[in-house]
């Protein structure tokens, strides 16, 4: 009985034994079956996530490196890429395309303190050698040199600023630092502010200036309540290196031998038939004129007489634009007007750039006049514009009395008599030459200006280089082109995303 007991119990402990076994094994399949960490390691690296990852890795390297190493040539080789939207650090085509005809040996001076160098003035000067091997830069510390400038000129000479000296003729040009940087007040603050770079601008006038012979003299008529002119216009005529004078008409005998062309700017008191006399005599000598008429100036029967005698009248009001293409924004006045093919307008034209004339009187060409005259339009209306003739209507429409258009808004005239030939430009507006138009930059105000003044003194090289501001750009656009862009923006835009969008989801649908 106990050896039966026995035996059952080595049996139970057998079926224990190969149990345990079993359970073992499996366990050990189990194991066999399920990777361990190293495993999952080892299979990591041959995933195909880990190969596309790899690769992009080491195609990055290879750029990074191929950035550092053309860097660091570049840095070497001194090579500088002008990638600002105005083109701040490059020399503008007028530049180059006056600097390559010099024939005479010019040297630019930068006056500056070791280590003070201004980063655009020093870009702009050393780009002049790189276009005519006839200039040359050199760097004087006036610190270290403080009479040098004094063998030039006897101005106070200040840092960072420019000497131009032509080694041929000897003539000199001083550029102070302060005209290089265009500023205005803030008069709320009463800080100024820096709202342009004239560099270019400057040193380019410098260098026509001691290698040109014609230096106009523009005179100014006072005596009459005419407008200033803006400080634009004035830097702009010193670019273009032409001196200005005042001329009281009524004070003196003639027009001065020495004047290039006589501007008269919206005279508010009539002239004497004297002072008409006089400027008379002076254009039918070869003289030339620039006139801009007022709409608010009436009663100007001398004045009138002037323009008549070229046959030129103004029409009574100003001008109202019913074509939406012709007048900026929503002012109906402040007309945009076609720009008429004319030395004066071409650069203009081509560049397809806007003139805006506020306020504008009509100009309309005699039906008889002298045969030695021609006259050109130069600004014209469209057909749908009218002159308002009551001034002070609050009527914008077109009412009984208003005079139908076109209209020019300038006009030029030449006259060739005795071998001798007169050139007198007639514009409407006097808020052509405003500070407000002049200023901006996006428009053609001045550059009507200084192209008109270019004409009349027979000046060929015409270095109107802009300055290049440092504010905030505006985009101007007339009435109907801001209509155009916003229903464009508005409604196609958002129509087209919608439409798009619905094309796309009912494909997939049907998918």
């Amino acid at each position: 009985m106990s050896e039966q007991k026995e035996n059952n119990t080595n049996i139970e402990n057998n079926a224990d034994t190969e149990q345990n076994q079993n359970t073992e094994l499996n366990l050990q399949e189990e194991n066999n079956k399920t990777p361990g960490i190293k495993d999952k390691i080892a299979a990591s690296f041959s995933s195909r996530k880990f190969r596309g990852g790899a690769y992009a890795t080491a195609v990055s390297a290879v750029v990074i490196v191929i950035v550092i190493i053309l860097n660091v040539i570049i840095s070497q080789l001194d090579l500088k890429i002008d990638v600002t939207n105005d083109n701040k650090y490059t020399l503008t085509s007028v530049t180059k395309d006056y600097v390559k005809k010099i024939k005479d040996d010019i040297t630019i001076y930068y006056l500056v303190q070791t280590g003070q160098e201004n980063k655009t003035t020093q870009q702009i000067v050393e780009k002049y050698p790189g276009i005519s091997s006839h200039i040359k830069v050199e760097y004087k510390d006036p610190l270290l040199y403080p009479n040098f400038a004094s063998k030039y000129v006897d101005d106070k000479v200040t840092n960072d600023s420019v000497l131009v000296v032509n080694n041929t003729n000897k003539r000199v040009k001083y550029v102070d630092s302060s005209s290089m940087v265009v500023s205005q007040i803030d008069y709320q603050t009463y800080q100024s502010y820096q709202t342009g770079i004239d560099v270019e601008g400057q040193v380019t006038s410098a260098i026509q200036y001691v290698t040109t012979d014609n230096l106009p003299i523009m005179y100014t008529v006072t005596g009459h309540g005419e407008a200033d002119l803006s400080s634009t216009i004035t830097t702009a005529l010193g670019k273009i290196n032409v001196t200005q004078k005042s001329l009281n008409t009524l004070t003196t005998e003639s027009i001065p031998e020495d004047c290039s062309v006589l501007l008269i700017n919206v005279p508010q008191k009539d002239y004497s038939p004297d002072e008409v006399t006089l400027i008379k005599n002076y254009l039918s000598n070869g003289g030339h004129a620039i006139i801009y008429t007022d709409y608010q100036a009436t009663s100007l029967d001398n004045f009138s007489s002037l323009l008549n005698y070229y046959g030129v009248s103004v029409v009574p009001g100003f001008v109202v634009e019913g074509s939406r293409d012709h007048y900026m924004g929503q002012y109906i006045n402040w007309i945009v007007p076609n720009i008429e093919s004319h030395d004066i307008t071409s650069s203009l034209k081509s560049a397809n750039i806007y003139i805006v004339a506020p306020y504008s009187s009509g100009l309309q060409e005699a039906d008889s006049v002298r045969s030695t005259i021609e006259t050109t339009p130069l600004l014209i209306t469209s057909d749908e514009a009218y002159s308002k003739t009551d001034v002070n209507s609050s009527n914008a429409g077109k009412e009984k009395g208003d005079i139908e258009g076109p209209f020019n808004i300038g006009l030029a005239i030449t006259e060739k008599y005795n071998e001798k030939e007169t050139k007198l430009i007639v514009y409407g507006s006097s808020a052509l030459i405003d500070e407000s138009m002049v200023a901006t930059s996006s428009l053609g105000n001045l550059d009507l200006f200084l192209n008109t003044v270019n004409y009349v003194t027979d000046k060929k090289d015409t270095l109107a280089v802009r300055t290049v501001s440092t504010e905030q750009q505006y985009l101007n656009v007339t009435a109907a082109k801001a209509n155009l862009w916003s229903i464009l923006i508005v409604v196609v835009l958002p129509v087209l995303v919608l439409v798009s969008g619905g094309y796309v989801v009912l494909r997939r649908r049907k998918k």
